[in-house]
């Protein structure tokens, strides 16, 4: 059986889900990044670990997974509008957000422009809090050179390649189970055919910035917010998550000693910091 095992429909399209834990607990909703990801690969354990307190909801995302692409170039704004009607598809009304990366910038996004809809917000080396990449023009480049299709390629065919590659995402390399490798290959083989982060990237970058600069609007969420950092994140710098900080009113700021995947890396670390947030 696939780990997203309930269905439903948003605007017409096909979305896998996980929902897991009592019904009438606190709702924890929690979104995975894009490129080599989908709700499992990020969320199996922090959902494990949260059941017993929360109501745990985890949707493959538009494009990954099982659930239907939205077509077009899907920018950040309109992925965070598919996750207000992903809630009412689910029929919450108001939950606890979490995301990572693109999921950690969809999340601000929803706190920022539908705040009704956040209890408390969960932003992990989240997409959304810098204007440029790092290396910003060599990444450009390697997007317009097809660089991405050619990885999920390789990293489909080869366990070793794999796991170099999940590395990258990792403080510590040594970390890399094989399971998690073993996941990302999946997914590669997924996304050779979806290349749903390409239509991601093609609608937030351009050779000079990154579209979704939300560091503007930060002042505008209302909600308690964590903010994750990785002190050793090669995507997106602590830097840049310690700035989001001073900018939200209600906020905690978190720098675990991982990379960009802190849920994965030191999840037993990560899910301490998430129950005592939560629990308030």
């Amino acid at each position: 059986m696939p780990y997203a095992d309930r269905h439903t429909q948003v605007a017409g399209r096909a979305v896998a889900y996980v929902d897991a834990g009592p019904r009438e607990a606190p709702p924890l909703v929690l979104l995975h990044g894009a490129g080599f990801d989908q709700a499992e690969l990020t969320w199996r354990l922090t959902a494990s670990a949260m059941r017993e307190s929360h109501r745990v909801i985890v949707p493959d995302l538009p494009g990954y997974g099982d659930s239907a692409s939205l077509g077009g170039r899907p920018d950040l704004a309109r992925l965070a509008d598919w996750v207000v009607r992903f809630l009412d598809a689910v029929g919450v009304a108001r939950a606890d957000l979490g995301g990572v990366s693109m999921g950690g910038g969809m999340a601000l996004w929803v706190a920022i422009h539908a705040p009704e809809r956040v209890r408390r917000l969960v932003a992990v080396c989240p997409y959304g809090v810098m204007s440029r990449a790092p290396h910003h023009r060599l990444a450009w480049a390697a997007l317009r050179a097809g660089a991405l299709p050619l990885a999920y390629r390789i990293a489909a065919a080869s366990p070793r390649a794999a796991r170099l590659g999940l590395g990258l995402s990792y403080g510590d390399p040594h970390r890399v189970s094989r399971k998690a490798v073993e996941e990302l290959r999946v997914t590669a083989r997924q996304q050779v055919q979806r290349r749903s982060f390409d239509a991601f990237l093609a609608s937030e970058m351009t050779s000079a910035r990154l579209k979704s600069d939300l560091t503007p609007e930060l002042h505008r969420i209302g909600a308690p917010t964590l903010l994750v950092a990785g002190r050793y994140d090669r995507l997106v710098p602590a830097v840049h998550v310690k700035r989001a900080r001073e900018r939200i009113p209600d906020c905690r700021y978190l720098a675990l000693p991982t990379g960009h995947w802190p849920m994965r890396e030191r999840p037993e670390m990560f899910q301490q910091a998430l129950s005592r947030f939560l629990a308030g």
